[in-house]
């Protein structure tokens, strides 16, 4: 069975169990599309199954858990008792998250924090700037560049900040 279908099978369960029509659970999309829906023709963006979930006037959580039961053919408590289990064992089953995205280092980030690192710690040994460009096989230009360089330049800042949840 495909997402597609239990998710049909639950929006039409869930809307016929409250007593409602298409018409009725049809603010944000038309009925047309909640048909398209229920017939499992479409998918749903998580903005319109969000907004499906509150026009039925249930949490969007409990409509994907039943989503995600109907797909594994297992009940709901089961599928929710196996979400609290995984988040209490990553740690963050009691504490509040981001709502956005924060802005993780590139590639090229993580490697220009690791130059600029072996440079300093070069430096911190003794090294003159020749014999530490030697070392690392780097160009003077740029060994001498992260030799004065301060460690507040972004790319380093962003490598070196820890996970913090938003309130």
């Amino acid at each position: 069975m495909s997402l597609r279908k239990s998710y049909a099978a639950v929006l039409q369960l869930l809307r016929t169990k409250q007593g409602m029509t298409q018409t009725d659970i049809s603010g944000a999309v038309t009925q047309a599309h909640v048909s398209h829906l229920e017939l499992a023709k479409g998918s749903v963006t998580l903005d319109v199954a969000y907004e499906l979930a509150l026009a039925l006037k249930i949490q969007p959580s409990s409509m994907f858990t039943l989503l995600l039961a109907a797909y594994a053919g297992r009940s709901a408590r089961e599928v929710l008792r196996d979400c609290l289990t995984e988040l209490e064992e990553m740690g963050i089953a009691d504490q509040p998250l981001p709502a956005e995205p924060r802005p993780l280092p590139t590639t090229a980030m993580i490697e220009a924090k690791r130059k600029w690192k072996a440079v300093q710690e070069l430096k911190a040994r003794g090294l003159t700037q020749a014999e530490a460009a030697k070392e690392l096989a780097m160009a003077k230009t740029t060994l001498r560049r992260l030799w004065y360089q301060a460690e507040e330049t972004s790319y380093v800042q962003m490598t070196t900040q820890p996970f913090k949840a938003e309130p």
